[in-house]
């Protein structure tokens, strides 16, 4: 969630005071980006966009890489999982599923698709530096999970990092026609368990039902519970 300034909310032009003119500005800021570009799109803009005058919005964000900063903070769900789920004893395919799986929830949830966000990472490297860093964090993290199942016998031979980086790939795609073709809220976690399934039912040796995956996934491991379709 995005923090509230202690000195709590300003009037907005139509006179009415918000708790949290933050999160109007972070959506307002990100339906304009994805729409018109992050070069193209001015602060003026935003303000407007979010009900505030351009004066205003400063008060909360000194510029748009703040901004889209913040909307890139919101994009850690899968590495905060992934980072607690290497040190779990849980079945390595459960918990690559279930990191997976929050993956295409946090993306397809997000204001910004993922490529608009890596455009504009690519664009200005010092500025969203950390961008990158947390990427290839959670890749090393997944790599390990499932270089963990491979050496165990849990999950079928396979090259750690290639797998890692077809897996992602193919659930920046999925956020990616999800937002294109103005998926619904309710319809994400069913994408999520559609992705995260193909994927690890892939690695799953003979005779190994993904549907326990899934099961324990729903249960929850290391605090962390995909809520899975039946």
């Amino acid at each position: 969630m995005v923090s509230t300034p202690s000195a709590g909310g300003r009037p907005r032009r139509s006179g009415v005071v918000t708790d949290d003119p933050r999160t109007g500005i972070v959506t307002a800021a990100a339906a304009l980006f994805a729409r018109q570009g992050f070069h193209a799109t001015r602060m003026s803009q935003i303000a407007g966009a979010a009900g505030l005058r351009q004066s205003s919005i400063y008060y909360w964000f000194r510029s748009k890489d703040e901004i889209l900063r913040s909307i890139m903070d919101q994009n850690r769900w899968s590495l905060t999982a992934a980072r607690a789920l290497l040190a779990e004893s849980e079945a390595a395919a459960v918990r690559l599923y279930v990191v997976l799986y929050l993956d295409v929830v946090q993306m397809c949830s997000a204001p910004l698709n993922f490529y608009s966000l890596e455009e504009a990472a690519v664009d200005q490297p010092d500025v969203f530096e950390d961008f990158h860093v947390a990427y290839a964090e959670l890749t090393q993290a997944l790599a390990e999970i499932v270089a963990a199942g491979v050496e165990g016998g849990d999950l079928q031979p396979v090259e750690p990092a290639e797998f890692v980086s077809t897996a992602l790939s193919l659930n920046e795609g999925v956020q990616y026609r999800f937002h294109a073709s103005g998926g619904e809220a309710e319809d994400v976690g069913r994408v999520a368990d559609s992705a995260a399934t193909m994927a690890v039912r892939s690695l799953l040796p003979p005779g190994v039902d993904v549907a326990g995956v899934r099961r324990l996934a729903r249960e929850g491991v290391g605090g962390f519970r995909a809520v899975v379709p039946a």
